[in-house]
Formats: structure tokens, C-alpha cells, sequence
């Protein structure tokens, strides 16, 4: 399974119940990234997935190769791949990424040029 999430510089995914940010280029970074798979999401994320024809809302991810992830508990998911995209900033956030980084494999970092943000990193970490 591949879980794609996005952080901000300190690990921050939401803030009230609210995704901090958004950006185009990393939604379409992740359609290009599934290839043509379905991606699983919640009925929150979707909205930003508009009209792309793959999206499977549901809050039962085990099935599935792709998934999106603003809100799940990760450490529940058995996941081989995680894509970070970290915002170029730091929101507020009361709630983080639930997995320690650090323990992964950090096996590829690149940079998008974000279309609301300057620079976006896409770090891809293995187990």
C-alpha cells in the first residue's frame, strides 16, 4: 500500500478539524503517481480530487493500493510506501503525522514547484 499525506515543516496535518493548506500540483502529482489506480480518501478529501475519475471515498483503506490520508491513524494501515508532501511553512496544527520518519527509509526527495506555495518537497519513505 502506498499512503501519500501532507505536513507542513513541523509534521502539522490539520488544525480545527481543517487541512492548513492545499496545492494543485500535489494533486496532480499524486493522480500521475497512481497511474490510473483508484485512490482511497475520506469524503473531506475528495473534494480536492474533483473530477478526477478514480476516487473511492470510504474510511476503510485495507483494500486498497492507494490512499490519501488527512485524518487516518497510519500506524493502523499496512502501508510499504509513505509520500510526504511538506508545505514550504509552518501552520497551526493539533494534529500530526503519526509516524516517526526517522525510523523509515528515506529512499527518494525531490521538489515541486507548487502552484500556492514556492516549494513543495515530496519525500518517499519505505519501510
Amino acid at each position: 500500500m502506498r499512503v501519500f499525506v501532507c505536513v507542513d515543516q513541523k509534521d502539522g496535518l490539520l488544525f480545527n478539524n481543517r487541512r492548513p493548506s492545499r496545492d494543485r500540483v500535489v494533486i496532480e502529482d499524486i493522480e500521475k503517481m497512481s497511474d490510473g489506480q483508484d485512490i482511497a480518501m475520506s469524503e473531506y478529501s475528495a473534494k480536492l480530487f474533483e473530477g478526477y475519475d478514480h476516487v473511492v471515498v470510504t474510511e476503510n483503506f485495507k483494500d486498497y493500493e492507494n490512499v490519501f490520508s488527512e485524518q487516518a491513524d497510519l500506524k493502523e494501515l499496512a502501508w510499504d510506501e509513505l509520500i510526504v508532501y511538506r508545505w514550504d511553512k509552518v501552520y497551526p496544527s493539533d494534529v500530526k503525522l503519526d509516524v516517526d520518519l526517522s525510523s523509515l527509509n528515506l529512499k527518494d526527495v525531490s521538489t515541486l514547484q507548487g502552484y500556492s506555495h514556492d516549494t513543495i518537497l515530496k519525500e518517499v519513505y519505505v519501510r
